[in-house]
């Protein structure tokens, strides 16, 4: 189970990944926040079940893996109860 301060984390990773040149996905958190695959897809889990993000499913391991993921109202809603929503 993650810490609220690693989800906001990735929820900010997320929204900043919006302003790369390549699609959001487990790779390109992994490298900014500095995790492992393995940690980037048991977090996203997480906001998943938590409805914090929304993307799409990929066959890439390890799974579950995610691209073009995007914050959702409800992510929104998570970093602004935490004063942190851009």
């Amino acid at each position: 189970m993650t810490t609220d301060e690693q989800m906001v984390r990735l929820v900010e990773a997320v929204l900043d990944g919006g302003f790369a040149d390549r699609p959001v996905d487990n790779e390109l958190l992994a490298d900014a926040l500095h995790l492992s695959l393995a940690s980037v897809a048991s977090y996203l889990q997480e906001a998943n079940a938590r409805s914090l993000l929304s993307g799409e499913r990929a066959a890439r391991r390890p799974g579950p893996w995610y691209t073009n993921l995007e914050v959702s109202s409800q992510g929104h809603r998570f970093l602004a109860s935490r004063g942190t929503d851009a």
